[in-house]
C-alpha cells in the first residue's frame, strides 16, 4: 500500500515540527514552480549502451522517462524501445529552486517561509525569557523541582503583554507557580533581562 504525501505530513507532523523548529507543516501549493530536468550521464552510460546512449540522452532530455522505482528509470523513444538506467547512470536536477528557503531529496521538495510574523517575533522573546528565568534558577540554585514565584517590572509594554500572553508558557517551562507585576521585584535573585534596548526587571522567590 502506497501511503499519500499527506498522510506521511500528517503522521509525522510533530516530530517535523520540534526537529526543524517549525509552526505548520502543509504541502506545497502550484504557485511554486520547479522544473524537473532529466540528466542521463553520458560517461557511465557509454560503455553498457554503446550506440543507444545518444538516443538515450536524446530521449531523457526530452521528458520520455518513466520511474521504475528502487532508484531505477526507463527511457523510452517513440517506438517502444526502453532503456534502464540504475541510480548513478543519471542525475535529477530542479531549476526554478529559490536561494536557501528550498531544498530538494531524491523526490521531496521542501520549502521554509521565513516570513518573521509579528506574533513569531513575539514567540521568540517569550522563548528568550524562558531561557533567562531557567538560567536565573540555576544561578540561585533552586532544584529542578521547586516552584517560584516570578515578580517583574517593565515600562515596556510589549515586553508586558509578553509576560501576560505567554504566562501559561512561562510556569510550564521556568515552574513558576506564580506571576505578580510589582514596582520594585525581590526575592532570592534578582536579575535584568533585555531585548531590543527594552528592559524588564525579574525577580525569584520560594
Amino acid at each position: 500500500m502506497t501511503i499519500s504525501t499527506q498522510a506521511l505530513l500528517k503522521k509525522y507532523e510533530d516530530i517535523i515540527k520540534e526537529e526543524v523548529n517549525v509552526k505548520h507543516v502543509e504541502e506545497l501549493d502550484d504557485s511554486l514552480k520547479i522544473q524537473k530536468t532529466f540528466k542521463p550521464i553520458g560517461s557511465q552510460l557509454s560503455a553498457k549502451f554503446g550506440k543507444d546512449t545518444g538516443k538515450i540522452i536524446q530521449y531523457g532530455k526530452q521528458g520520455n522517462i518513466k520511474d521504475a522505482g528502487d532508484g531505477k528509470m526507463i527511457i523510452f523513444d517513440n517506438d517502444g524501445n526502453e532503456w534502464m538506467l540504475e541510480s548513478g547512470e543519471y542525475e535529477i536536477a530542479y531549476e526554478g529552486l529559490e536561494g536557501n528557503t528550498t531544498a530538494v531529496d531524491q523526490n521531496i521538495i521542501a520549502k521554509l517561509d521565513l516570513e518573521l510574523t509579528p506574533a513569531l517575533q513575539r514567540e521568540w522573546v517569550a522563548r528568550e525569557i524562558s531561557r533567562f528565568l531557567n538560567q536565573m534558577r540555576k544561578d540561585a540554585d533552586y532544584s529542578v523541582d521547586t516552584k517560584v514565584v516570578m515578580l517583574y517590572s517593565t515600562t515596556d509594554e510589549n515586553l508586558a503583554n509578553i509576560v501576560k500572553e505567554f504566562k501559561d508558557f512561562f510556569k510550564h517551562e521556568a515552574l513558576i507557580s506564580d506571576i505578580q507585576s510589582t514596582d520594585k521585584p525581590e526575592g532570592e535573585i534578582v536579575a535584568l533581562f533585555t531585548s531590543n534596548e527594552s528592559t524588564i526587571n525579574f525577580a525569584l522567590k520560594k
